[in-house]
């Protein structure tokens, strides 16, 4: 006779009692039943049925975000931040991390954002949303610190979409820069040369949205393919 059915969100408790929350673990898509993900903490388990719970990694977003603010020193604890280009939570994360008491997470893209994140009350999520339609009808905090991840679209051009009325007079700015979408190549650039050029279009196109470049460095970690990229510090320009 075979045994009874047990739900999902049971059989990860049983496994993790004092470590993490289960339906998180269920709703962020660590949990495998049988080699597929299973997104439902009420779905139906068979006995004897495959329950893998994946270990998350650290994300390169928050690699990178976490050796920025640390080299340019810029203090989080209890400012309002907005991420654009949150993808998976990189940044966001390293944000809350570093003590932020809120974050918005902007993603053209939707569902990319952990469940983790998704489920903490300090994280606002912003999926489906333009660089250009932020305002206060969706952003209604003035925001301390902006971060910014773009894909497929240069930070000389992305940055003056961004509507300044929603910065406080101290704004700081920590933003990634990646080589081919500045010099709008179809692959990541290598040489000296190209590099240089990308970053010094990148801190331009900033300084003509508003922003006061300090400082630049490049990232910790290579993004995809391998690519060089680079991290700059700004400050509201007076």
């Amino acid at each position: 006779m075979r045994g009874r059915r047990r739900t999902l969100v049971s059989v990860v408790a049983d496994r993790q009692p004092d470590e993490e929350d289960p339906g998180g673990l269920i709703a962020g898509g660590w949990v495998l039943v049988d080699g597929s993900v299973v997104t439902n903490p009420n779905s139906a388990v068979l006995p004897g049925a495959s329950v893998v719970i994946r270990r998350e990694k650290v994300l390169r977003g928050r690699v990178k975000l976490e050796a920025a603010l640390d080299r340019f020193g810029v203090d989080v604890t209890g400012r309002v931040a907005l991420d654009v280009g949150a993808s998976t939570g990189g940044f966001t994360s390293a944000l809350l991390a570093a003590g932020a008491a809120r974050v918005y997470a902007v993603d053209v893209g939707h569902g990319q954002l952990l469940g983790s994140l998704r489920q903490d009350p300090r994280v606002v999520t912003l999926e489906s949303t333009n660089l250009a339609d932020l305002g206060p009808g969706l952003v209604p905090d003035i925001l301390g610190l902006l971060t910014v991840d773009l894909s497929f679209l240069a930070l000389a051009e992305g940055l003056p979409q961004f509507d300044p009325g929603l910065l406080a007079p101290d704004a700081e700015l920590v933003a990634l820069v990646k080589p081919m979408y500045e010099l709008h190549l179809a692959a990541p650039p290598t040489g000296e040369g190209e590099l240089a050029r990308a970053l010094a279009v990148a801190v331009a196109g900033a300084e003509a949205a508003g922003w006061s470049v300090t400082e630049t460095m490049p990232s910790p970690v290579t993004g995809g393919r391998g690519a060089e990229e680079f991290l700059f510090h700004a400050r509201r320009s007076p």
